[in-house]
């Protein structure tokens, strides 16, 4: 390991994944620049544009590099508080069904949820179960073609019926990914699937947490950063990756100056990265070439608040409407925060004319998580502009993995290739492999 007491890096992007990257390098003894072109660090998801209404987060206990980070940063208490709930589906009939959770031992546990789970019809479960088992015990293989079909077709040639894909797995694809499953690959689907459903029982386990992202991560992740003598650049906005060979040379800022380090991370959104790249290495190296294949589309957030009180949180999955997922929190004993989320394609295009005022309450209505008597105090929307990767076959090809064809570049993100759907977990997977790659080579 070469010593890091003349080791600098530069972080371009003070999202999750760079401030996780940041994190970790500053404890190998690196010296740490990162800077954002935003007035704070976090990212467009920790803005705090929703006031004194930031948006809680929910973690699967798969997600097991978000524990850990979560648990160094608050390692005495108190701790975020974590409430486990459950996972509920709505049905055409307006009832809710929730999907179960049982004590058996892995795998079996995942055999009798199927069979339990009356979201499904019982001849589907049945069927569905049976090829798991075949699955475990080696019967069975997934096909090779996962990621040259959408997760809608392969779907429906295991036997799930169209009105299941519809209000089960369609709703399941797009809370997991932002994806639908007529335009997500197969294989999209089912790494988003296999370690929450197809794991161990705590793998499975869905809590939410109350606090934001900016209070759980970047506050403590910056006062460490700023305690151990990191440079933080805020309203800082590169423009150019400056390079000499096959090296970078320095960062050009957009006030004309040179920021210069031995390393370098670029934790951007993808739409930011690409045009910092020099022309020569889009034409050379498939690895930045393929970056222009990825898509990404833009997500919607609808925040609404109520004078009620909130018992306990609710998670709900819906179909055949605009908003994917409904999560109701307690924000103060007597007040109720919704946190409703689709794309932003979806919401326009569903209703582009509509009063909010009216249909708003009238759908948490339905779904039991509103009070006849109460109102709506009030609604806020917030765009996040490609927020969303789009994962449609092929895709999984395109996404990069941290270490570039330039030798002291690395690649951090949701987006990159980290084994994981595009989530809070991939970002912060991706800021360690990239500080790992730096510390440990």
């Amino acid at each position: 390991m070469t010593s890091t007491t003349t080791q600098s890096v530069v972080i371009l992007g003070g999202g999750l994944a760079g401030l996780t990257a940041a994190y970790r390098l500053t404890h190998h003894g690196y010296r740490v620049t990162i800077l954002d072109r935003r007035p704070s660090l976090g990212g467009a998801r920790t803005s705090e544009d929703l006031g004194d209404a930031p948006e809680p987060f929910v973690i699967l206990g798969c997600h097991r590099a978000t524990q850990a980070l979560l648990h160094s940063l608050h390692s005495s208490p108190p701790q975020p508080e974590e409430i486990a709930i459950p996972l509920e589906f709505r049905l055409p009939d307006g009832s809710l069904v929730h999907y179960p959770r049982t004590a058996f031992p892995s795998p079996l546990h995942t055999w009798v949820n199927l069979l339990r789970f009356a979201g499904i019809p019982w001849k589907e479960r049945w069927r569905l179960a049976s090829w798991v088992e075949q699955l475990w015990e080696g019967d069975a293989e997934l096909p090779a073609d996962l990621e040259q079909r959408t997760a809608d077709d392969w779907l429906a040639s295991i036997g799930q019926s169209v009105q299941t894909r519809s209000l089960i797995w369609d709703p399941l694809a797009r809370w997991l990914t932002g994806n639908d499953l007529s335009t997500m690959s197969a294989d999209a689907f089912v790494v988003a699937l296999r370690p929450s459903f197809l794991s161990t029982r705590s793998d499975s386990r869905i809590s939410v947490v109350q606090d934001s992202l900016q209070t759980c991560f970047v506050q403590p992740i910056t006062e460490t950063l700023t305690q151990v003598g990191a440079t933080i650049l805020r309203n800082t906005e590169a423009t150019q990756l400056r390079y000499e060979q096959d090296r970078i040379s320095g960062v050009l800022l957009r006030d004309g100056s040179l920021l210069q380090a031995d390393w370098y991370v670029t934790a951007l959104p993808l739409q930011q990265l690409t045009p910092l790249l020099p022309e020569r290495w889009l034409t050379r190296y498939a690895y930045f070439q393929q970056l222009t294949e990825l898509l990404s589309v833009d997500s919607t957030i609808l925040h609404v608040h109520a004078e009620q009180p909130c018992t306990t949180p609710r998670l709900v999955l819906l179909s055949d409407i605009s908003f994917h997922s409904v999560l109701a929190t307690a924000a103060m004993p007597d007040r109720t925060n919704f946190f409703l989320i689709t794309t932003d394609s979806q919401f326009a295009q569903t209703r582009p004319d509509s009063n909010l005022d009216i249909a708003i309450p009238d759908l948490l209505r339905s779904l039991g998580l509103l009070m006849p008597e109460t109102r709506i105090a009030s609604t806020r929307r917030r765009t996040i502009p490609g927020a969303i990767l789009s994962l449609r076959p092929g895709t999984k090809l395109y996404r990069p993995i941290p270490r570039s064809p330039i030798a002291n570049l690395l690649l951090a993100g949701s987006w990159t290739d980290t084994g994981w759907p595009p989530n809070l977990e991939s970002a912060i997977v991706s800021g360690n492999r990239c500080a790992d790659a730096i510390a440990l080579r």
